[in-house]
């Protein structure tokens, strides 16, 4: 896998080279082939030591090798490669404490590493590699796979399909702490009418499926799935700026295909030849519609949405079921644009079939008031409220809280022919309130912060200052937290603007009662250096010192942190 990755470095560095080399000479026309975007190279190191502190966890990888290309071959005027490359030498694909040795081929294939090539040619596009399509908020949207796929708008035709691995087949090793996994297959399908960007009827298909053949041994504690999800999605304009979508979805879902229990139902028979039908399989739908008016100066939306019990989208990664939602969205501008106010409301209720112990609701509320009340001076308020409570009679089961926060962030510039100054502000105030089933009792908590920055920025000259500072309170029901941060930074252009040196120094006490203060001592140094207008590299180091007061007597830990980047846009 390194070696994979170090060749795809060696790449990187090549392309950087020639496109540097061939930007020194002047074009006297345009190549009809163009690329366009941005290669970066990115390196990280990180080492600590401790005193007295040994179950310190490291923050960071000690290396960290990372390539990201988003880039695009443009040949012509319609026909264009987007490519894609993310990755990394970090064993990135399993979440276990020890993971199996990956090959080029598992390496290249794992989807967390997002490696990808897509050309278009006007209505067509081709997917090779790691995709995440999404048709439609109830089918498919947010599993990486890796794989082929294809799309293709011709006139008002809509067609896609895409097909791919979004697990690959892990052997189980009880002696390497290695569950296993089997290897999960994906296939999508849309086909309708209309544009994919604008006004469209189409026709959803999703299917999940393990292989159970994948593996030699079946993984510890996983069971092979396997699902459909089928759903017709609509959006369009009823008027000019009103707007529709609905959906209404259907899937069925076998959590077990190894179960042996089956189900004596008349439908089973014509499911079996589309999906493992056993005792652990579900079958339920949902529903989703929302509409928006959308003025120049006022708009109002709303949206409902129903979840049944045992309806998946198994393009999804994670959905709450057997729910009823209920949201209104409302904005508008007011005094030639000077103040923009938001706001949602929503009602979420669950246990509508009565599949758990106890219902639930749940209130969520938003609303952000932004002002530019003069030329100088601006306000944004935010505030927001959720709520949830069930409705079980025994106290043990009884669940009820409240959060409320409230934002409140002014700025005040100041301009003059040789400097601005900025002053902004930030005050939050944040509220939570649970009931206790132990104590009988509600138990709050509440955070206070409260920040202040001021800049100056020099206009004859490349000079930017800085100062902050930060308090914050934390009031538990276990016991008090309180921590005052004050910081400067400072940066400067050199040779032309081209380096571009700055320092940031941050220090904080962090206060718990019946302690002695914990002291933390920040230090950022960073260099910038423009190669070209489009070539630049960055160095940046960062020094971390936590010194503990008697909460852990004679503790210490240092951190250093170095980063490097080389970035190229085309």
């Amino acid at each position: 896998m390194k070696n994979t990755l170090f060749a795809l470095f060696k790449i990187a560095l090549l392309l950087m080279g020639t496109h540097l080399a061939t930007a020194q000479e002047e074009e006297t026309k345009k190549s009809p082939v163009e690329l366009t975007g941005s290669l970066g190279f990115y390196y990280d190191y990180y080492s600590f030591s401790q005193e007295n502190y040994a179950t310190f966890r490291p923050r960071y990888p000690e290396n960290l090798l990372r390539l990201n290309a988003q880039m695009s071959i443009n040949i012509g005027s319609h026909f264009s490669i987007p490519i894609s490359v993310n990755v990394t030498n970090q064993d990135v694909m399993y979440t276990l404490p020890s993971v199996p040795e990956e090959s080029v081929l598992d390496y290249i294939q794992n989807p967390a590493n997002q490696i990808s090539i897509n050309p278009k040619y006007k209505w067509a596009q081709g997917f090779f590699g790691t995709q995440t399509p999404f048709y439609s908020r109830l089918s498919t949207g947010d599993i990486p796979i890796f794989g082929v796929g294809v799309e293709i708008n011709p006139g008002r035709f809509i067609l896609s399909a895409t097909t791919g691995k979004s697990q690959r087949a892990i052997e189980p090793d009880i002696s390497l702490n290695i569950p296993g996994a089997y290897e999960r297959n994906i296939v999508a399908a849309r086909i309708g009418i209309g544009k994919l960007e604008g006004s469209k009827f189409t026709l959803n298909m999703v299917r999940v499926q393990d292989d159970v053949s994948s593996v030699n041994t079946d993984p510890v504690g996983v069971q092979p799935i396997e699902g459909v999800t089928i759903s017709p999605y609509a959006e369009f304009k009823l008027f000019e700026k009103l707007h529709l979508q609905t959906e209404t979805a259907g899937s069925v879902y076998t959590s077990d295909v190894l179960n042996t229990g089956t189900i004596d139902e008349d439908y089973v028979t014509a499911l079996e030849d589309v999906i493992t039908i056993n005792a652990s399989s579900t079958a339920d739908f949902s529903h989703n519609t929302r509409l928006d008016w959308k003025g120049d100066k006022f708009q109002i939306g709303g949206e409902v949405e129903y979840i049944g019990p045992g309806f998946l989208p198994v393009g999804y990664r994670f959905i709450e079921r057997d729910i009823l939602d209920y949201k209104l969205n409302t904005g508008m501008k007011l005094f030639k644009d000077k103040v923009n106010l938001t706001g949602s409301f929503g009602i979420r209720t669950n246990n509508l079939n009565n599949t758990k112990l106890s219902s639930s609701k749940r209130v969520i509320s938003n609303a952000n008031l932004f002002a530019q009340l003069t030329e100088s001076f601006s306000m944004n308020v935010n505030y927001s409220n959720f709520g949830f409570n069930n409705d079980a009679n025994l106290l043990n089961q009884r669940i009820e809280l409240v959060n409320n926060s409230i934002t409140i962030s002014p700025a005040y510039t100041i301009k003059s022919e040789k400097y601005v100054h900025l002053i902004s502000g930030n005050m939050a105030f944040n509220s939570f309130e649970q009931f206790d089933v132990i104590n009988n009792a509600f138990a709050k908590a509440e955070n206070e912060t409260f920040s202040l920055n001021y800049n100056l920025a020099f206009l004859e000259m490349p000079l930017n200052l800085g100062v902050q500072g930060i308090y914050l309170e934390n009031q538990l029901p276990t016991g008090d937290f309180n921590m005052l941060n004050y910081g400067v930074m400072a940066s400067y252009k050199l040779f032309d603007k081209k380096l571009s040196p700055s320092i940031g120094l941050n220090y904080a006490h962090i206060d718990v009662p019946g302690f002695t203060t914990d002291y933390r001592t920040n230090m950022n140094l960073r260099l910038g250096y423009k190669l070209t207008k489009k070539l630049q590299c960055k160095l940046q180091y960062r020094y971390i010192n936590l010194d503990y007061g008697d909460s852990k007597p004679n503790a210490y830990v240092d951190q250093n942190r170095v980063q490097f980047s080389i970035q190229q846009r085309f």
